[in-house]
């Protein structure tokens, strides 16, 4: 059984901040960054939304799907982030009067 690597630390065990990116396809790191562009369309509610959809993007695309369901999710989260943002800007609206 292969043995998969702690990408958490490097070889002087310390943290590594780039751990979750490295070995990912350029599509995925793409699609991976696109939900927080909403910090500068937001604010920090577009970035705190944008920066959830960022995480689920990271974790999707270290599944071991096949490349079509994975780009499916992946595109489905930025959809649910961007999506997401417009409801809670509509709801203030709404609320604010």
């Amino acid at each position: 059984m292969q043995q998969i690597p702690d990408l958490g630390k490097n070889s002087l065990d310390k943290p590594d901040p780039w751990a979750r990116v490295r070995g990912l396809a350029w599509w995925q790191l793409v699609l991976s960054i696109m939900p927080i562009l909403l910090l500068s369309v937001g604010g920090p509610i577009g970035g705190a939304i944008g920066t959830a959809g960022l995480f689920a993007n990271l974790s999707l695309a270290r599944k071991p799907f096949g490349t079509p369901v994975k780009l499916l999710a992946m595109l489905g989260v930025i959809l649910a982030s961007y999506l997401g943002y417009l409801l809670v800007a509509l709801a203030y609206n709404l609320l604010k009067g």
